[in-house]
């Protein structure tokens, strides 16, 4: 399946984590719903598949624990006034930005300056970006006057959130840290002034582009923009420093970025204008009350769909696993920001979390917690219909406590297929007991319960051998094929063989069949 390079347009204006690529997603509603059936998705983060599905015509039914994630899938299903956007934004430019401006305005050598970047490294300003009237873009060493500006600004903030994190180091945050604490004081003084204007904006869908504007310009504007170093060398100089962008977690770099928060504000605006000319082309022609009739959804948690019984027709859902993205924790900033964090319900989070105030957050309740969330997917959907299910694990114990969860469930597995990673999905590389792609796992919800419990089988010496005979049959097979083969074949009989012995032994068998390919052709 074809990879996506980069997002554009509406799937461009916002971050959120692990989000999957829209055109393969979109293949899926395809094949296993018809126009005008009902799409779940109750985990729908950011609405890819929402909006793939209403694309694609179906009526979609959202759910997500996350309120950023609830309010950016609502925005991106919502067409607005384009001219009224551009003319808010014309709006705030008037009121705030000559006041911003004036916290990044220094005199050097008796020329009016104004500071664009500033790099930090253990607290002092070691180079600083800046424009003149007579030349926008020029490069001095920190001075005295840097800190000063920075942490003493002229100017007062309106609001900020003072939120606190939950201590966790796998994420670096620290005890008792602030959602503030990853701002200079400069910057929290410029977005409290931004924030403070979106309030003022009258109508709900013009104000929610304008707070997923603010929201998406937070990470930028943030003390977690690290610095590029070593792509292209200037002779006889230090390397020339690159403007990076948050990553994930809420680690300050030793060394980092403090840029300019209105033009942060700005160069995000940028983006989201052309989602919404995207969302407007996608939806606008649509008769008057046709995504209130074809869209639901809610903030709120999987284990308790207000969706009634045997309403859904296909679901397609990437489920957390496990603690591999925390996204609540995560969001954090987002919704401290918007003021959103005061309704989470952290305890209905179906996560594991290493954060030493959610000890509660462990294997143990998330797998009593996801356990729930399948049998509301099996109480709302159709009988026959498909359940799709992004999955990504090498660790056997959790691929067979997944398949037997399903069985008991009483869905029967029909399909294992790749799903590619977008190129934005930063936070799927090199995890742990991770394999390098998504898997899609589709079942059928056919009330199959008379199978037992599936266990493992050990037998190395069958197992090679099957896959020797399937490789021979079909040497194009990837690894999933030879998953999708042997489960079809070993389930019925109550085990399976061990994931990561079925990797190893492909892997093998490729390395085989590549060595003796070669000296076949060196041979002749």
């Amino acid at each position: 399946m074809a990879n996506n390079s980069t997002y554009k347009g509406l799937y461009a204006m916002h971050k959120y984590w692990g989000k999957k690529p829209f055109n393969e997603i979109s293949k899926f509603i395809e094949q296993y719903s018809e126009p005008e059936e009902v799409v779940m998705d109750c985990f729908c983060g950011s609405g890819v598949t929402l909006i793939e599905a209403l694309k694609a015509g179906r009526r979609v039914y959202g759910v997500d624990l996350n309120p950023i994630a609830i309010k950016l899938a609502k925005a991106s299903l919502t067409p607005v006034d384009l001219k009224e956007v551009e003319r808010t934004f014309e709006s705030i430019k008037k009121s705030l930005f000559y006041m911003i401006n004036s916290l990044y305005e220094v005199e050097i050598d008796g020329e009016p300056t104004t500071v664009t970047h500033t790099i930090w490294k253990n607290g002092k300003p070691i180079e600083v970006w800046y424009s003149t009237d007579a030349k926008r873009k020029k490069i001095r060493t920190g001075l005295p006057v840097d800190i000063e500006m920075t942490n003493n600004p002229k100017i007062k903030p309106k609001w900020y959130p003072h939120s606190i994190m939950y201590e966790n180091s796998r994420i670096n945050v620290g005890k008792n840290q602030q959602v503030c604490d990853l701002f200079t004081p400069r910057a929290l003084v410029g977005l409290s002034w931004i924030l403070d204007e979106i309030k003022k904006i009258k109508d709900d869908k013009i104000r929610a582009v304008f707070e997923l504007t603010f929201s998406g310009t937070l990470s930028q504007a943030s003390n977690l923009v690290f610095v590029i170093r070593g792509r292209e060398k200037n002779e006889g100089a230090r390397d020339k420093a690159e403007v990076g962008s948050w990553v994930i977690g809420y680690w300050v770099p030793e060394e980092h970025f403090e840029i300019h928060a209105w033009n942060c504000f700005e160069n995000r605006f940028k983006r989201i204008l052309k989602g919404v000319q995207e969302i407007n082309d996608l939806f606008s022609e649509k008769d008057e009350g046709y995504l209130s009739s074809h869209a639901q959804l809610f903030n709120g948690s999987a284990t308790e769909l207000q969706a009634e019984n045997e309403s859904v027709d296909y679901v397609f859902i990437d489920p957390p696993h496990a603690n591999r993205i925390l996204y609540m924790e995560q969001s954090l900033m987002w919704n401290a920001w918007l003021g959103l964090d005061q309704s989470i319900q952290w305890d209905k989070e179906i996560i594991v979390s290493e954060a030493k105030e959610r000890k509660e957050k462990n294997e143990e309740n998330y797998n009593q917690l996801l356990c729930v969330a399948f049998s509301e997917i099996k109480r709302t959907l159709k009988p026959h219909r498909y359940f799709s299910m992004v999955f990504n694990c090498l660790d056997d114990e959790t691929w067979i406590q997944t398949l037997n969860l399903f069985i008991e469930q009483g869905f029967e597995l029909k399909d294992i297929v790749p799903l590619e990673y977008s190129a934005t999905s930063v936070i799927q590389d090199n995890r742990k007991n991770a394999l390098k792609t998504d898997f899609v796992l589709t079942f059928q919800n056919n009330d199959n319960r008379q199978l037992g419990e599936i266990k493992f089988k050990k037998d190395p010496e069958k197992l090679e051998d099957l896959i020797q005979t399937l490789h021979k049959k079909h040497p194009n097979y990837e690894v999933y094929n030879f998953m999708n083969a042997l489960f079809e074949q070993t389930i019925p009989e109550g085990y399976i063989y061990r994931v990561s012995d079925i990797v190893k032994l492909w892997i093998k068998d490729e390395l085989g069949l590549l060595l003796k390919a070669t000296l076949i052709y060196y041979s002749e």
